[in-house]
């Protein structure tokens, strides 16, 4: 069996002594950071709090602005839609009538 040779990789990461030296923050410090942080956000929301609106106001002012953003229809548009939905109408009015009176015909038919 032939063996197969392994060629490694050079490394392209930068030696640390290359770096320079950075200093450590003590650690006591950084806790004490990490301490300092939640009790700023506790005070950061409890006055965010009071001002938040109730329920229904939030819901009509987010009706209101998803109504703004709704490309409504100009006059001569809508004066065209009605008329399309008007003559529907009337036409499905006029085949189910004749449905409705050409089964009841045949239901005749078929009892008597």
């Amino acid at each position: 069996m032939a063996e197969k040779t392994v060629k490694s990789k050079p490394n392209t990461k930068p030696k640390a002594a290359a770096q320079p030296a950075v200093a450590e923050k003590p650690k006591a410090v950084e806790k004490a950071r990490v301490a300092e942080k939640p009790k700023a956000a506790e005070k950061a929301k409890s006055p965010e709090k009071s001002k938040q609106p109730n329920a229904l106001v939030r819901w009509w002012r987010e009706t209101m602005g998803e109504l703004r953003k709704v490309t409504w229809p100009t006059p001569e548009e809508a004066w065209r839609l009605t008329k399309i939905v008007l003559v529907v109408m009337f036409g499905m009015s006029v085949v189910l009538g004749l449905l409705d009176f050409l089964f009841s015909w045949l239901i005749r038919l078929i009892l008597s």
